[in-house]
C-alpha cells in the first residue's frame, strides 16, 4: 500500500527538495530524517511530531532551531528540552494508546502534548505560573483535551490519588522520590535524570508484575538538578 500523502515517509522526502532551509516544512523534515537515521522510526511518534507545530509552544525562534539539538530558553530562567531527546524518552517509555502518564515539569508543554498526540491520557505538574499559563494557551490554541495542566510541586507531593502506567521527570533528582514510585502501576515505566555527585544519568525504571523495580542507566544527560517549591512570583 502505497503511503498516503502528507505522512512522514513524504515529508521526509521532500527535505531532498525543500529550496527555502528556513521553513517550518524544511526543519521539520530534516529533523524526521535526522530521527530515522538515529534509529527512531515509529510511524506514530513521527507523525505525532508532523503534526504537532513546536513553534506553538516555543514562539519566537526560527524553524531551525526548533528542531535542532540545542535546549531553548523559556521564561522563569527553565530551558526546554531538545526534540530529539524528547523522541528518545518517548521510545524508551514505550508510549502506546490509552496509557495514563505523569510528567512532572511541564515546561513549554511541547512533551505533554506529544504524549497526548500518541494517545495517552496525561497530568502534568508544573511550580511556574507563567510556564502553567502559556502551556495552557497552547493546549488550548492546538485543540488539546487529554492534558491536565496542574499547578504543583510534584517532587514532594501529588495532590490527586491517581496511579499511572509511565511517570517522566523532566529533569535531574538525587534520586528518584519515593511517592511518585509508589504511584507507578506494576509493569509500568518510569524515566528521570539521576544526580550523582558530578554525573548526571538518564535512568529508567521498570516494574515488574510484583512491583518491584529495577533501574537500568541509559547513558550521561546534562539535565539540571529540579527545585522544589513553588515560587510565589513566576
Amino acid at each position: 500500500m502505497e503511503p498516503a500523502a502528507g505522512t512522514p515517509l513524504d515529508l521526509a522526502a521532500s527535505a531532498e527538495h525543500a529550496g527555502a532551509e528556513g521553513t517550518d516544512d524544511a526543519a521539520l523534515a530534516r529533523f524526521i530524517m535526522d530521527l530515522r537515521s538515529r534509529g527512531l522510526t515509529d510511524p506514530a511518534l513521527m507523525t505525532a511530531f508532523e503534526r504537532l507545530p513546536r513553534g506553538e509552544f516555543i514562539p519566537g525562534f526560527a524553524p531551525s532551531q526548533l528542531y535542532s539539538t540545542m535546549a531553548l530558553p523559556l521564561p522563569c530562567g527553565e530551558e526546554a528540552t531538545d526534540p530529539f531527546s524528547l523522541a528518545r524518552y518517548l521510545m524508551l517509555l514505550d508510549i502506546r494508546p490509552g496509557l495514563r502518564v505523569l510528567e512532572i515539569g511541564t515546561g513549554s508543554g511541547f512533551l505533554s502534548a506529544i504524549l497526548a498526540r500518541l494517545g495517552a491520557g496525561v497530568t502534568s505538574y508544573e511550580r511556574y505560573r507563567t510556564l502553567l499559563r502559556r502551556a495552557e494557551r497552547a493546549f488550548r490554541s492546538m485543540g488539546i483535551t487529554t492534558v491536565v495542566p496542574l499547578l504543583g510541586d510534584g517532587l514532594t507531593r501529588l495532590d490527586r490519588a491517581d496511579s499511572f502506567d509511565r511517570i517522566i521527570v523532566n529533569g535531574a533528582v538525587e534520586t528518584m522520590p519515593q511517592h511518585l514510585m509508589d504511584r507507578l502501576n506494576a509493569n509500568g515505566i518510569a524515566l528521570a535524570h539521576r544526580r550523582r555527585g558530578l554525573e548526571t544519568q538518564l535512568v529508567v525504571w521498570k516494574k515488574d508484575l510484583t512491583g518491584f523495580p529495577v533501574a537500568q542507566e541509559c547513558g550521561p544527560s546534562r539535565m539540571g538538578l529540579m527545585r522544589a517549591g513553588i515560587p510565589s512570583c513566576l
